[in-house]
């Protein structure tokens, strides 16, 4: 017998259906939730059209329907790294950050609101994202905000800006320990999670990210990743590093980009000085490796080299910094600078050392993106290493973001942008997002001017002359560290109580016979 007459021959089965609760009313025509999503104030920087062209560029836009289109789920991860410090405790779950980004959009006639996608799929949702699409924004929107006439950004006709290196601490999961790895060697200052390490092009003026590149902390240094970020140096920029960074071959390799250079070097250095400056710096030469070799063995031979070292003209100057505070001893510390101005009369020496101050600036922006933003002490959510990529440059470029509306703020007061609070400019980009009730670009704007007002209503006061020692308080508490090596207790288990009786005491009268 055929399937078909088979199917044709068997009786008739009648099943009863049940009526469910009422659906809330779906039309095909009416847009959902997740295609009216902004980041706030925020958006003029990271426009729809740009995160369409991404999608676009990177191969990510849906083919299907979704409650979520693929451009919502880039401001969903945008608004996990803007909401991650938004709670002391961690950073918020998914569904708390969906809420806050929907909570005025997702109402239906009738009184109905739509329901919020699981944390499952939210977390497949990045997945079928990627990280590419966010390193194409990020790409998009980093770069220099300063103009000649921003407070700060410019010296000697140069623009100011400044590199160095951070850790970002990531979960503690297979894939990211095979990936990224550990600071210190096994048992001695290994660091408890994971690391990815940060290197980061900042401009001085306004603390926007020029370009960034990070990797595993356990197979790249800041040397190696800085080579990744000298396609962003050109003529017209000033480029200051701390000592860490002086060496012959990447000195050349920034050289070459036609930057010009004014780093820090170790005092221990030997550079004999070609002839002296009238304003007391001096000319030498920054020697290969192996004629450094050479010099250090003439010296220890006691002979007196002859001609010119190869390697590269720098200019050295040394000086001192004198600090007197108001209570307690003055202390007196010693630096020396390289620089690749060798024009005395373009960058005088003094201007110069007060000049590299300013290298703080990248500290004080390591401060804002980890502290302020990401929150003090708070690890990226993601477990594997395709979702860490996605969260750094998502936080990257928020952080930009934040950092064009400080200086839009900043300009429209005509002030230094130090004194817009990065802290103020946070709270309200939070609060501009989670109260949008309409994503049209004119109700956008118009808060975004309010948002202006506000932080120009709270300006910080002038900076004043300050010290801060790198020191690190103890912790409180005296309990081991746990090794990783060591088993984890199991987090499910069943307990069992029992009361003790204490025998050798008579028992109470009620309970005598």
């Amino acid at each position: 017998m055929g399937t078909q007459s088979a199917i044709a021959a068997a009786p008739a089965v009648t099943t009863a259906v049940r009526p469910g609760p009422p659906r809330s009313p779906r039309r095909r025509s009416e847009p959902q939730f997740g295609d009216r999503i902004r980041l706030g104030v925020l958006t003029e920087e990271i426009t729809p059209e740009v995160v369409d062209e991404v999608l676009e560029l990177t191969g990510r836009t849906e083919r299907r329907r979704r409650l979520l289109p693929a451009r919502a789920v880039v401001y969903f991860v945008l608004a996990l790294c803007l909401f991650s410090s938004s709670d002391s405790a961690g950073p918020p779950g998914y569904r708390a950050v969906l809420r806050t980004l929907t909570e005025k959009l997702r109402h239906l006639p009738g009184g109905l609101v739509q329901r919020l996608p699981t944390s499952s799929a939210l977390t497949r949702a990045r997945q079928r994202l990627g990280d590419k699409p966010l390193q194409a924004l990020f790409e998009r929107r980093c770069g220099a905000r300063a103009t000649p006439t921003t407070p700060g950004a410019f010296a000697f006709g140069l623009r100011l800006v400044a590199w160095d290196g951070t850790a970002l601490d990531v979960p503690d999961s297979p894939e990211n320990a095979a990936t990224f790895g550990f600071t210190g060697r096994d048992g001695t200052n290994k660091s408890g999670n994971p690391q990815v390490r940060l290197m980061a092009l900042i401009e001085c003026g306004t603390h926007a990210v020029i370009d960034a590149a990070f990797d595993s902390i356990a197979r790249f240094s800041e040397h190696k990743l800085a080579r990744r970020l000298l396609a962003s140096l050109r003529p017209g920029i000033l480029l200051l590093a701390d000592r860490n960074f002086a060496g012959h071959e990447l000195w050349g390799l920034v050289e070459e980009t036609g930057c010009h250079l004014a780093w820090r070097i170790k005092k221990n250095l030997v550079l004999p000085p070609l002839w002296v400056l009238p304003d007391g710096s001096y000319v030498s030469v920054m020697p290969t490796p192996a004629e450094g070799q050479s010099l250090g063995n003439a010296r220890f031979q006691g002979r007196t080299p002859t001609g010119l070292p190869d390697g590269h003209l720098v200019r050295i100057i040394d000086y001192t910094v004198t600090v007197r505070p108001q209570h307690g001893p003055v202390q007196v510390e010693k630096f020396r600078l390289a620089t690749s101005l060798l024009d005395h009369r373009q960058a005088p020496a003094r201007q110069l050392a007060q000049l590299y101050h300013q290298r703080w600036e990248i500290e004080n922006g390591f401060a804002e993106l980890k502290n302020r933003l990401r929150g003090a002490g708070f690890i990226l959510r993601s477990k594997t290493p395709e979702l860490i990529c996605q969260e750094i440059y998502a936080l990257l470029t928020v952080y930009q973001a934040l950092c064009a509306l400080k200086v839009h703020a900043a300009e429209q007061g005509e002030i230094d942008p130090d004194r817009i609070s990065f802290t103020t400019t946070v709270r309200l980009a939070r609060l501009t997002t989670a109260g949008q009730t309409a994503a049209n670009p004119q109700a956008l704007h118009a808060a975004r001017l309010e948002v202006v007002q506000e932080l120009l209503n709270d300006r910080l006061p002038p900076r004043r002359d300050r010290r801060c020692q790198r020191l690190k308080k103890p912790p409180r508490n005296t309990f081991e560290a746990k090794r990783r090596d060591e088993p984890r207790p199991p987090s499910r288990v069943s307990y069992s109580l029992k009361v003790t009786r204490n025998p050798g005491y008579p028992p109470s009268p009620a309970e005598t016979p």
